[in-house]
């Protein structure tokens, strides 16, 4: 389908979310994908890997967003040469991007059993202390995706997210939350908001402003 889902969360914060429904062909049809582009889809041997990029590439598109200022760092992370700040995400039938003009982590995930098992790889100290819910599928993967989010936002690899990644208790519903990054004995706070659909959670993370 055509984007699923658009919002201006500020003025100058803009979210998009494509549900993929599409094959690779209808996916391709209207990009003007460059040699690097083919080769990042070759390189990609998962149809659905294939299909979420193409699927980012759509919604590049509908945010007029030029394929020549779209490029990647040395990590792998996405930017833009415009100055304007990107983040996308995309996981098996979804994908998305924030585009905003200060930084800015996006990140999505579906509902999974399996995220109880992995809980304690990624929960703080902090966030254990209403232990019922570290057997909440939503809330440890609103959790998760929050920090996937800072961690795009903040853009410093090595950071350990039992440890420096910290999100403030919120409620079930909340669409909005915050979060902090503690590291070389600094700390960044970070707001966040949260969005829900059926199967799969969304968060995006912004500095706060002060």
């Amino acid at each position: 389908m055509p984007i699923s889902h658009r919002e201006n969360i500020e003025n100058l914060l803009h979210l998009g979310v494509w549900e993929i429904t599409e094959t690779e062909l209808e996916l391709r049809k209207g990009l003007a994908l460059s040699s690097k582009a083919l080769t990042r889809l070759s390189q990609r041997k998962s149809e659905v890997h294939r299909k979420g990029y193409l699927a980012i590439r759509q919604l590049l598109k509908f945010f007029e967003i030029e394929p020549q200022i779209h490029q990647y760092d040395l990590q792998g992370a996405p930017y833009l040469t415009d100055g304007r700040h990107l983040s996308i995400t995309h996981t098996k039938n979804v994908a998305a991007i924030a585009l905003s003009s200060s930084p800015v982590g996006v990140d999505l995930e579906h509902y999974q059993e399996k995220i109880k098992k992995i809980a304690p790889r990624f929960l703080h100290e902090k966030e254990t202390v209403e232990g019922a819910k570290q057997f909440d599928i939503q809330y440890l993967t609103q959790i998760w995706t929050a920090k996937e989010a800072l961690y795009k936002a903040h853009r410093i690899s090595g950071i350990h997210f039992n440890k420096q990644l910290l999100i403030e208790p919120f409620e079930a519903t909340s669409k909005e939350g915050k979060g902090r990054i503690f590291h070389n004995e600094k700390t960044w706070e970070y707001e966040l908001d949260f969005r829900y659909f059926h199967d799969y959670c969304l968060t995006v993370a912004r500095p706060k402003i002060k």
